[in-house]
């Protein structure tokens, strides 16, 4: 390990390489430390998708919970075919151009993005034809 002398102050200073090398650690437990929060962030994230398109898909009936659950499941079951389509095509052309496979966790989380925007605007709709708007 080689110092350079601070001309200003004649001590001796160090890069932040430098730095690093001088304090020896456990690489290993350290990416597997890293390893294991990008999983849990990872997954974290994904809940928080599934949750807020659960909640972006919600058709809410005032005073009538039987029939805004009824209609939700109905509205899920038959908009999911039309965001899987979509997901296909994309995850098609994405394949295409990096020549490689897609992981399941991003073609899921490409779903999820492709479900909410299509719900976003579904809700509007809904929503304005609840108020009489439509």
């Amino acid at each position: 390990m080689q110092r350079m002398m601070d001309p200003q102050k004649g001590k001796k200073a160090t890069s932040p390489q430098h730095e690093i090398e001088e304090f020896p650690s456990d690489n290993c437990c350290n990416r597997g430390l890293l390893r294991f929060q990008q999983r849990i962030r990872e997954q974290i994230s994904l809940v928080i998708l599934i949750v807020v398109y659960l909640l972006a898909s919600v058709r809410y009936f005032p005073g009538r919970v039987m029939h805004s659950m009824v209609e939700t499941l109905i509205h899920v079951l038959s908009v999911a075919p039309i965001n899987l389509g979509a997901t296909l095509v994309i995850v098609a052309v994405l394949q295409r151009l990096v020549k490689e496979r897609l992981p399941f966790s991003r073609t899921l989380r490409l779903f999820l993005a492709v479900a909410i925007c299509l719900e976003f605007i579904l809700g509007l709709a809904h929503f304005f034809e609840m108020n009489g708007a439509i």
